[in-house]
């Protein structure tokens, strides 16, 4: 999706970059406001200090229309004074995370009459 809305655009003034949220940018995460979930997408401009956050569907249509709006001028922006350093992280390996395991319980120890 994001290769594709990166491909429609053709702005020399676009740089588009990838992430895993909610692991290790937590400061990043919560200085542009990104509180609502994963993926989103967000537009910074260093030069400006300013930056907008997309809000709606992940889809190439969406973004090529965000993008378009950052652009013409059309998106509203948020100001900041400084953004916290990027973490470095191990890359990710492609593959799907370890699932949690979960403690064993006894049914009947929620199901019991004490409540």
């Amino acid at each position: 999706t994001l290769k594709a809305a990166q491909k429609a655009t053709k702005s020399p003034r676009i740089e588009f970059l990838w992430y895993e949220g909610g692991s290790f940018q937590t400061k990043l995460e919560q200085s542009l406001e990104l509180t609502f979930g994963f993926p989103a997408v967000v537009a910074l401009s260093m030069e400006k200090s300013v930056y907008a956050v997309m809000r709606g569907s992940f889809t190439e249509k969406s973004i090529k229309k965000f993008v378009n709006s950052i652009l013409s001028g059309k998106a509203s922006t948020v100001k900041f004074d400084t953004l916290p350093s990027i973490e470095t992280v191990e890359p990710w390996d492609g593959e799907d995370g370890v699932p949690f395991e979960e403690e064993p319980f006894d049914l009947d120890d929620l199901l019991s009459d004490e409540f």
